[in-house]
């Protein structure tokens, strides 16, 4: 399995590029499969290149960005390619439910998930 990491992240007119440290060599396919890795604290997007997952881990750093995003339900690209994250608002929605007060995620990642995307409240 290969690892990208997301190094930028710029808003632009029609969503939010997150830049990686590596171009990938073969066309991605995005899977819809957003995963959590409490140990580095980041999101982990699935891509599929060719029959070979594809990880793009989202650290800490750029969740504020994301859940801008998320929040603003604006499409969410890859690099420069244009390769857009499918699904991963909706996948992002389910992972924000089942995170809350879930310690197998460790208190750590479940603090740090809620500091950076908070529930928003009626009031």
């Amino acid at each position: 399995m290969d690892v990208m990491n997301v190094k930028v992240a710029r808003h632009k007119e029609d969503g939010l590029y997150l830049e990686t440290d590596r171009n990938p060599e073969q066309p991605l396919i995005p899977t819809g499969r957003l995963l959590a890795d409490s140990d580095n604290f980041a999101l982990v997007y699935i891509f599929d290149s060719e029959g070979v997952f594809v990880q793009v881990h989202i650290s800490e750093g750029f969740w504020p960005e994301l859940n801008k995003s998320h929040l603003e339900r604006t499409p969410i690209y890859l690099d420069t390619s244009s390769v857009e994250f499918a699904d991963i608002h909706e996948e992002l929605d389910m992972f924000l439910d089942i995170i809350q007060g879930n310690n197998n995620y460790g208190p750590e990642m479940v603090s740090a998930v809620e500091k950076h995307f908070p529930i928003p409240t009626d009031n």
